[in-house]
């Protein structure tokens, strides 16, 4: 087990299946480049230590990450802007921010629709959230789940090159596709693009014949009847633009609708 041998031939499979395919980061970023405009705010939610995807969109827009590690790599001296703190209270003003961006996050959180909430107050009308996060029902989120955290640690440090203490405990409270529409829902945004998208068997790379059964079962549910099983949730939902006559908007099913004066 995790021979460098067994890798090798994991990494020959890898080339063999999945060689011109697109995955998560992939589609993640070519979702923020849709939606990110020159001079826009945007926030990382939960960027990590190096605040890796900030430092690529710094020369693109304002930039700011913030996550709960002790050390963040420019510590707010210098962009993009490192700020410490909690998801479930942002330290920034209401309507400051065009586009949050998080990957890897939701899954941690106790409370997603408080922190939802959170985004919605520091978006501006017409911002929106873009984010990717595992599917709680993908046979690596139910391993996990099932996993004490220690045991969890000590394997994701093996298959991955990462620390120990790179690996957070996880929750899985609004990772399925009716679960994170439900959550935005109440946090009064709007759905623009919810999917379920597959992932090569990367949890896998450490056995040729894992490796293969991932692959297998990445091409079962890569048929549209078992996109609620597949590896990886993307979607972008939308805080809703008041129009000028209007005291509220309602969000109804997927749709908006304004509540004006003229209405009360």
């Amino acid at each position: 087990m995790f021979r460098a041998s067994d890798r090798e031939k994991c990494q020959q499979l890898f080339h063999k299946y999945y060689r011109d395919r697109k995955f998560h980061d992939a589609l993640y970023r070519d979702l923020i480049a849709r939606h990110l405009q020159p001079g826009h705010r945007v926030l990382d939610a939960g960027c990590g230590r190096y605040m890796t995807v900030c430092r690529d969109l710094s020369g693109k827009a304002r930039v700011f990450g913030i996550d709960l590690e002790e050390t963040l790599e420019t510590d707010n001296q210098s962009a993009p802007y490192g700020v410490r703190g909690d998801l479930n209270h942002l330290p920034f003003p209401a309507d400051y921010f065009d586009l949050i961006i998080s990957r890897s996050v939701v899954e941690h959180l106790d409370d997603p629709p408080a922190v939802f909430r959170e985004f919605a107050r520091v978006l501006r009308g017409g911002g929106k959230v873009v984010l990717v996060t595992p599917n709680k029902y993908d046979y690596v989120s139910v391993i996990a789940a099932m996993t004490p955290f220690r045991v969890h640690q000590l394997l994701v440090s093996r298959i991955f090159p990462v620390s120990e203490h790179d690996v957070f405990p996880t929750r899985y409270r609004a990772n399925t596709l009716s679960a994170l529409r439900k959550a935005f829902g109440s946090a009064g945004m709007v759905e623009r693009d919810l999917r379920g998208v597959n992932h090569y068997p990367a949890y896998l790379m450490f056995s040729p014949v894992l490796f293969r059964l991932g692959v297998l079962y990445e091409r079962i549910t890569s048929l549209p009847a078992f996109e609620s099983l597949r590896g990886l949730i993307v979607s972008v939902f939308e805080k809703p633009a008041r129009p000028a006559n209007c005291t509220s908007v309602k969000t109804i099913g997927r749709e908006e609708a304004c509540e004006s004066k003229a209405a009360h």
